[in-house]
């Protein structure tokens, strides 16, 4: 049976389920194959394909071009029959089986939930033929109408769980539609409602909050009535307990835009996986302090605001004029004459138009940084022709483009010629003539004159007093900015130090300088990018409010700062043409747990910045944009969703070793191990220039579970590495020899790696965190509580506030456990308000929660283990990425309280995890123990089976401490596999 899967792309697979090649694979060949899985039983005919794809080639070049392509289909199908008809065209379902026509059968019988799981996407995702305007038409007619049929059966499915008092489904329906149509009233106000049947009325009271941002920011309308009826109705009946959940909400629910995974049958087992890689901006792995330690986060180093609700509440940020309608471009400024530093003065023209005219009320104008990305993205920075710049506009959103030649007058003054040009009509509006003393003065003349035009005030002072003074300064600049677009990070900082020599006063300067740090993905130059941008921080008030909201949303989001998202939605919603905005937005929505809210804004950026997936050297907001989808989707462990991420980004982007590396990760957490090697050793290992033993291959086979191998791949590489690259060979080690139960082992290797950083390898002294982890496991809490806790209490010079407070909570956490584990219980009382406090001090929404962890675990030594239950719930920021030793505890509590499905639920997504950061603090051989007890409870023999097996392979040779319960998983595994040999 032939497989054509159109709906989230297109794909064409044989018996085998492998990818067709050849023909099948050709563009217009690949066209015809999806006219027809559209047209199902009908078919179409050959006069509608030859207009859609062979419009002008004639009454006798088109049909010869189509019997062609026909026959080579044919022949790649490998069947005659697959496609049949004279006139009418049309598969045979007998041999070729399509997405599209099952979803339309199950419509048509009523089957809503059968075609929602077929509907993967949009039909023919990411595909396009080019020069085929008609097929082109066709396909985004056909879209919308499949894409209206899909939320038809989405909010037949709500309603239908809403009737039959299924409120929990419900939500999750309605969720997956807000996310098609977040501007629609109806479905806002259905989530909404679902939201409070199911016990979550602060879910539904933040989600007409974000109801009401998107319908300001897109439509620049008041929220619909009826939705803010009901947001007041539910405000009025809030309880105290509904307040509590808005500031620490419960564990997520799967996530909303795809099937959860489902519990896993009694005939399988949950492999060991990983998560996926974060963005390539965050570092993801390193032996050096803070990453490990201070990375509990994992996926970013970075904040969002849980208690701003308004960006406008910030001091100095003013709302977007709701009459706002003119989005202004500048385009290509032209220097009149051969002269070099004229032609360097109209570029730095450009840019201070840009500056200057960004100031006014009234007005929206597309950054000079976002034009110079979509010139280079249309060919190249040196092609100053003007139709790059209006083509440039035009995809920026701008509704006119202004562009203009410079002239040198005598006496040094110059003379700059502007016009206007309506970007709809072509039509030429004004055109002014300025001349100035200098370059700031022509600026400023320019800048009264198009704002007197368009309508609006002219801003106050001079362009200078938001840039620089220095003409020398500008233009160096200038010149950085860009080699920064154009991917050239080494010689943008050295133009950049340059300019900040001739004025250190220079906001904007201080900034790129700081982001275009070369080794910023090193601990050292991560450290000295935020040292820089808090300096720059400092400069910020002589920027453009563009500019300074800029510069503070970068520094909240690598200090985790709780004004992130405040930061980020001022962004989106004065200057929506701008992805910075949006992408922040999404990256706060995510690290503050609503990863429901955080999609649909990520998605806005990739089709925003859908040409920069074609850069692979310049920036790239799309790709920091779908890795950062993947993430979301994966802390929502919805690792389908997750992968169908990454392999729409390979697909966007199949030169992208970010891409690869990222769908790789995918693959791994969901146990799909020698096709994530395969993808690797394909598209990825040439490209890497790190030690791909460590940075890949042994954590690959500790994940699978290989340990034979991944510690002779130790054995062979340790002797012969430098200081630095042992740190992570022992480090490695340690995290093997601990799942293998021998944990004595894995403290001397902890050891080693602190004894080798005190031997001089360059680094901060941190790497007792892992031993301090290692003394826990070892039956030593005394001494990881004071491990942990000095290292909680490091202070480092130049930290940031939100940063140590994010630091503190993290490793008071640990201590806390420690504690517990200790049995002191009044020590552990003492620090659950502490930890509070600082958690709400960080922009990292499982800070925010940490306090419920230690008061579960408060509960649990006092006997009350209902109420442990609940705060452990309660303790959740992601199932899969959070604090791991959360899902132990509650898991282990679940099954003592004979409830064995709810700690399979909460155990299987730690398994989904990494073997790193958040998930570091848990064994996950002890996660495979508890599975097996759960599944055993439950009387699911082969999964119970299937975990035993893991804990016997992996405690072959355990610590005397575990030898009972290896003991104990071997007699339980002989008993249901009776006969079989592990």
């Amino acid at each position: 049976m032939i497989r054509i899967d159109t709906l989230g792309g297109l794909s064409v697979r044989g018996d085998e389920g492998k990818p067709l090649a050849g023909a099948a694979a050709q563009p217009r060949r690949m066209a015809i194959l999806a006219l027809l899985a559209r047209a199902g039983e009908r078919g179409m005919s050959r006069e509608k394909i030859l207009a859609l794809l062979w419009p002008d080639a004639g009454e006798e070049r088109g049909p010869r071009a189509l019997a062609q392509a026909l026959y080579a289909l044919r022949k790649d199908l490998g069947a005659d029959e697959a496609i049949g008809g004279a006139r009418e065209l049309r598969f045979d379902p007998a041999i070729v089986s399509t997405d599209v026509a099952e979803c339309a059968a199950a419509m048509a019988r009523g089957d809503d939930a059968r075609a929602v799981a077929l509907y993967q996407g949009p039909f023919l995702d990411g595909f396009h033929l080019p020069g085929a305007d008609a097929f082109t038409r066709w396909v985004e007619e056909e879209r919308r109408t499949l894409q209206r049929e899909h939320e038809r059966a989405l909010e037949s499915l709500a309603r239908a769980a809403s009737a039959r008092g299924a409120p929990a489904d419900a939500v999750g329906w309605w969720r997956k539609l807000a996310a098609l149509e977040p501007l629609n009233a109806r479905v806002t106000v259905g989530l909404m409602e679902s939201l409070d049947k199911s016990g979550d009325r602060a879910g539904a009271l933040r989600h007409a909050h974000i109801y009401q941002l998107l319908v300001q920011q897109e439509l620049e309308l008041p929220p619909d009535r009826e939705v803010l009826a009901l947001a007041e109705r539910l405000r009025r009946g809030e309880s105290d307990a509904a307040v509590a959940i808005a500031v620490a909400p419960p564990p997520p629910a799967p996530v909303p835009y795809a099937p959860p995974t489902p519990p896993t049958p009694a005939t399988s087992v949950e492999p060991e996986t990983t998560a996926p890689p974060p963005p390539p901006s965050i570092a993801r792995r390193t032996a050096r302090w803070p990453t490990r330690w201070v990375a509990g986060l994992t996926l970013a180093a970075a904040g969002v605001a849980l208690l701003v609700a308004r960006a406008t509440s910030l001091p100095g940020v003013r709302a977007a004029p709701a009459d706002a309608a003119s989005v202004v471009a500048i385009g290509h400024i032209a220097a009149f004459g051969s002269d070099t530093m004229q032609a360097s003065m109209a570029a730095a023209v450009a840019d201070l138009l840009t500056t200057s005219l960004a100031r006014a009320p009234g007005i929206r104008v597309v950054s000079h940084g976002r034009m110079l990305e979509l010139v280079r993205r249309a060919g190249a920075l040196a092609d100053t022709s003007a139709d790059r710049f209006v083509d440039a506009a035009r995809q920026a959103g701008a509704t006119e483009v202004i562009d203009g030649t410079l002239y040198a007058r005598t006496g040094g003054r110059l003379r700059l010629d502007l016009r206007r040009v309506d970007l709809a009509t072509g039509a030429i509006g004004d055109v002014h003539t300025i001349e100035g003393s200098d370059l700031f003065a022509l600026v400023d003349s320019g800048t009264t004159r198009l704002v007197a035009a368009l309508g609006t005030e002219a801003p106050a002072g001079s362009v200078a007093d938001v840039t620089t003074r220095s003409v020398a300064a500008y233009r160096l600049y200038e010149r950085g900015i860009h080699a920064f677009y154009s991917g050239d990070l080494r010689a943008a900082h050295g133009l950049f130090d340059d300019a900040l020599a001739e004025d250190s006063l220079f906001a904007l300067a201080s900034y790129y300088f700081a982001i275009s740090t070369p080794d910023a993905g090193t601990d050292v130059g991560r450290d000295s990018v935020v040292a820089r941008l808090a300096r720059t921080k400092r400069l910020s008030a002589r920027a453009a409010e563009r500019d300074r909201l800029t510069i503070l949303a970068d520094l909240a989001y690598r200090t985790s700062s709780p004004a992130l998202r405040a930061y980020a939605e001022s962004l989106a919603t004065r200057y929506p043409a701008e992805v910075d905005g949006h992408l922040y937005a999404g990256i706060a929505l995510a690290l503050e747990g609503d990863f429901a809210a955080a999609v649909p804004r990520l998605e806005r950026v990739v089709a925003m910045d859908s040409l920069g997936l074609h850069d692979p050297h310049a920036r790239c907001a799309a790709c920091d944009a779908l890795s950062w989808l993947a993430s979301t989707y994966t802390l929502a462990d919805s690792l389908p969703a997750a992968e169908r991420v990454t392999r729409r980004w390979v697909r966007l982007q199949p030169q992208s070793t970010a891409a690869a590396v990222s769908l790789v990760g995918v693959l791994d957490s969901e146990g799909r191990f020698d096709e994530a090697a395969s993808i690797y050793r394909e598209r990825v290992a040439s490209e890497q220039r790190v030690d791909n033993v460590l940075g890949f291959w042994v954590m690959h086979y500790l994940l699978k579970g290989d340990y034979p191998t991944a510690d002779r791949l130790l054995a062979v590489q340790t002797p012969f590495l430098d200081e630095a690259r042992q740190l992570e060979a022992y480090w490695w080690l340690a995290v093997s020899r601990r799942q293998q139960g021998r944990i004595a082992e894995a403290l001397d290797a902890a050891r080693r790696l602190r004894s080798i950083r005190h031997a001089g390898v360059a680094g901060l002294q941190s790497d007792a965190v892992l031993e301090a982890q290692m003394r826990l496991e070892h039956g030593e809490p005394r001494v990881a509580a004071a491990l942990f806790d000095s290292l909680a209490r490091l202070r480092f010079v130049g930290e940031e506030p939100p940063t140590r407070a994010r630091r503190m909570a993290w490793g008071l956490t640990h201590v806390g456990s420690a504690l517990a584990a200790a049995g002191d219980t009044a020590a552990l009382a003492r620090l659950v308000d502490s930890v509070r406090t600082l958690g709400a001090a960080s922009g990292y929404g499982r800070d925010h929660r940490l306090h419920h962890h230690l008061r579960g675990l408060l509960l649990v030594a006092r006997g009350d283990t209902a109420g442990a239950i609940d705060e452990l719930r309660q303790a959740f920021y992601s199932t899969t990425i959070g604090y791991t030793r959360t899902n132990l505890i509650l898991g282990a509590l679940y099954l003592g309280k004979r409830r064995p499905r709810d700690a399979v639920a909460i155990l299987q997504p730690a398994l989904r995890g990494s073997l790193e950061a958040s998930n570091l603090y848990v064994n996950r051989t002890e996660l495979h123990e508890l599975l097996a007890r759960a599944w055993d409870a439950a009387a699911a023999r082969d999964s119970a089976a299937a975990h035993y097996l893991v804990v016997v392979r992996a405690w072959a040779a355990p610590d005397p401490v575990l030898a009972p319960r290896a003991a104990y998983a071997r007699a339980r595994l002989a008993v249901l596999t009776p006969g079989r040999a592990p």
